[in-house]
């Protein structure tokens, strides 16, 4: 406790009293006093500024992937969509003929990766069946191959394929579509 007699002390609390009563009265605000920054301090935070975004540019790009072109898992690709009829083998049937995309182009080429599955319909016309056999030149006849059944995955060896088609009878042989899916 402080002595309440003590002329110094009392003193200074009428010095603050008055020192308040003035500030009210004049609208002086309580703010601290502002001091302007020195120029070493101010190039202090400019470096120091400076070299924070240059350590995050660093950081950010410390090297680059470039990652190659591909397919989504596509196991067999084709190099057209209208495919080239080779000549029958025989002017009434039974016989077979050749589909692929021109002269030695393959129908399509297969990874060997993964099941793939043929969707067509050979229904009401003089085809009895389809298969796929290793790729040769559109006059070559047909021979072996792997048959395909409509809605059924099958995974071909990986290579390069034609279409062979089976007929009986005689007529025109139309065409008809065959898609696939994995």
């Amino acid at each position: 406790m402080w002595d309440q007699n003590d002329p110094v002390k009392h003193s200074l609390k009428e010095l603050g009293s008055e020192l308040s009563q003035r500030r009210a009265t004049e609208d002086m605000a309580k703010e601290r006093v502002r001091r302007p920054l020195r120029r070493d301090t101010k190039m202090a935070v400019g470096m120091a500024i400076i070299l924070g975004l240059a350590m995050v540019v660093a950081a950010v790009n410390l090297f680059t992937h470039t990652f190659p072109a591909g397919t989504t898992g596509a196991h067999i690709t084709t190099a057209c969509s209208d495919l080239t009829m080779g000549t029958p083998s025989q002017p009434v049937g039974p016989g077979t003929v050749r589909f692929n995309c021109g002269a030695a182009v393959p129908a399509f080429a297969a990874d060997g990766n993964g099941p793939v599955t043929p969707t067509f319909s050979l229904g009401g016309t003089l085809y009895t069946g389809i298969t796929i056999v290793a790729t040769a030149s559109i006059g070559t006849s047909c021979s072996g191959g792997t048959a395909l059944t409509s809605g059924t995955a099958l995974t071909p060896p990986g290579g390069s394929y034609d279409y062979c088609a089976s007929y009986i009878g005689a007529g025109a042989l139309p065409g008809f579509t065959l898609t696939w899916s994995q």
